[in-house]
């Protein structure tokens, strides 16, 4: 007879990704057991689940894109792209990230040679912790902000913590981290 081993630990861990962000972005956003201990905001958009376990999440999130605003001068408005069938395998959730808390960031403008090496391509990059975000034009942060300002919003009446991280990191008397 053999006794089964219980593990707290999972078998696998993705502990870093790097998400490409372009265009306007639409988000889905869900809310579970609000006001209560277990109380989450999911969103899910480019492919990505993310679930919010605190306002102070959301709020470090938001307070990242902004961040990422200072480095966009040189990135393009917005890059085309072609219409998709929304039930493609690549619009699906592809990865998955479950906020706790504040992410630690940094934000940089960065710029290499095209494939064909004639031209110079601008993108903003975004170090969020477990993911890296590329931006890779303005309409794609503008749009990304405006989603995770909303989920802000929300998290602020949804979690325990949303009187005290209720602060909006764009606004011009938000204290200096």
């Amino acid at each position: 007879m053999t006794t089964a081993t219980t593990y707290s630990t999972p078998p696998a861990l993705i502990t870093h990704t790097v998400a490409t962000l372009r265009g306007d972005q639409h988000a889905e956003i869900s809310v579970h057991h609000a006001r209560t201990p277990d109380a989450r905001v999911s969103m899910t958009f480019s492919g990505i689940l993310m679930v919010l376990y605190s306002c102070q999440a959301a709020q470090g999130l938001l307070e990242a894109f902004t961040a990422a605003r200072g480095h966009t001068a040189a990135i393009p408005r917005e890059i085309p792209t072609a219409p998709v069938d929304p039930d493609e395998a690549f619009l699906r959730t592809t990865v998955a990230i479950e906020w706790t808390r504040r992410p630690h960031y940094a934000a940089s403008a960065q710029m290499s040679l095209n494939q064909k090496r004639d031209h110079i391509v601008h993108w903003t990059e975004l170090y969020t912790g477990p993911i890296t975000w590329r931006i890779r034009d303005q309409r794609a942060l503008l749009s990304t902000l405006a989603t995770l300002t909303e989920v802000h919003r929300t998290a602020t009446a949804v979690f325990l913590d949303g009187d005290q991280y209720s602060a909006d990191p764009a606004s011009t008397d938000y204290p200096a981290a």
